[in-house]
C-alpha cells in the first residue's frame, strides 16, 4: 500500500494581507510582490487556450496558480 502525503491546506487567517487581496481575482490581476513563480504550463484545446502559472508566496504558506488566456479563470 502506497503512503500518500496528505496536502495541507492554509487555512485564511494564516494567509499574508497580499494574497488574502488574491481570493476571486481574475486573469488580469498580476502577481503581488512576495510571490515566485515555480512552474508553467501552457493548455490548448479547441475552445481557448489557458496559460497556467503556479507561485508560491515567500510571506506565507500559500501556493497559488494563476490561469490567464481567453479560458483563465485568475487566482486559484
Amino acid at each position: 500500500m502506497e503512503n500518500k502525503e496528505k496536502k495541507k491546506e492554509v487555512k485564511i487567517d494564516e494567509l499574508c494581507a497580499y494574497c488574502k487581496e488574491l481570493i476571486g481575482k481574475g486573469r488580469y490581476t498580476p502577481p503581488h510582490k512576495n510571490l515566485v513563480q515555480t512552474n508553467f504550463k501552457e493548455v490548448k484545446s479547441q475552445f481557448g487556450n489557458v496559460d497556467e502559472y503556479y507561485y508560491k508566496c515567500n510571506a506565507c504558506p500559500k501556493t497559488w496558480l494563476h490561469e490567464t488566456g481567453s479560458y483563465g479563470e485568475g487566482w486559484i
